[in-house]
C-alpha cells in the first residue's frame, strides 16, 4: 500500500516536471511573467484610485456654516430649555430658534505677495519696465492630533430671528409671563419675537 502511494507521488511530481519543462520551452516566457505582474500592478493600483480619497479641502477647512449652525442652534435650544424648566409651574419645556443668517468664522490668514518685473528694450535704445504682483491668501492652519485645523480668530454669531417655547404649565398668565422674561433676558429678543405655547 505504502509503495502504490509512493508511486502515485512520483508520477504527480513527474508530471510536474513536465510541465514545467513545457513552460521553460515557450518562447518569451519571461515577458509574459512580467506582463501578468505589471497586470496585477495596475488592477491593485486602481482599485487604490477607486477608493473615497480624504483629502481637507479649502472649504472643509472654512467649515461648513450650515451644520456648525445647527450645531449653536441645537446647543443654545438645550441650555435655553434647562433652564426654563426649572421655572415654577413650567413643567416639560421645549425651544426651537431660527436665525438670520448662519454662524461665521474669521480665520487666521497668511498673504503672501509676489512681484515680478519685465524689461522691454525699444528700437530707440530705451528701456521700458513694468512691474507686475500677485497676492494670495491662504488661511493659518495647525496640525493637532493627526488633523489640520485653522486658527480662528473670532466667531460671529447669527442673529435670532424668533422664538417658539411649548411648556406643559404655559397655560397659566403667571408661568407664560415668566416664561417671556426670561427668554427675553436670555437672548435679548423682542416680545414680537417669542411665540409661547402651552404642551401636553
Amino acid at each position: 500500500m505504502r509503495g502504490r502511494w509512493l508511486s502515485v507521488v512520483k508520477l504527480n511530481f513527474l508530471n510536474k516536471l513536465k510541465i514545467f519543462q513545457k513552460l521553460k520551452k515557450i518562447k518569451h516566457i519571461e515577458f509574459i511573467v512580467v506582463g501578468v505582474l505589471a497586470a496585477i500592478i495596475i488592477f491593485i493600483v486602481f482599485a487604490d484610485f477607486n477608493k473615497p480619497q480624504t483629502k481637507t479641502t479649502s472649504s472643509e477647512i472654512s467649515l461648513n456654516k450650515s451644520s456648525s449652525t445647527f450645531e449653536y442652534a441645537s446647543q443654545l435650544e438645550n441650555r435655553i430649555e434647562g433652564t426654563l424648566s426649572k421655572i415654577s409651574g413650567a413643567g416639560n419645556v421645549k425651544v426651537l430658534l431660527t436665525f438670520n443668517g448662519v454662524k461665521e468664522l474669521v480665520l487666521a490668514k497668511q498673504t503672501d505677495e509676489k512681484t515680478s518685473k519685465t524689461t522691454n528694450s525699444a528700437a530707440n535704445g530705451t528701456q521700458n519696465s513694468t512691474e507686475t504682483s500677485t497676492v494670495s491668501t491662504e488661511p493659518v492652519l495647525v496640525n493637532e492630533n493627526g488633523s489640520t485645523n485653522p486658527i480662528v480668530l473670532m466667531e460671529i454669531l447669527p442673529e435670532i430671528k424668533g422664538v417658539i417655547v411649548v411648556a406643559q404649565g404655559a397655560d397659566n398668565i403667571r408661568v407664560k409671563l415668566d416664561l417671556l422674561k426670561a427668554i427675553q433676558a436670555l437672548l435679548k429678543v423682542d416680545s414680537s419675537q417669542v411665540e409661547i405655547f402651552a404642551g401636553n
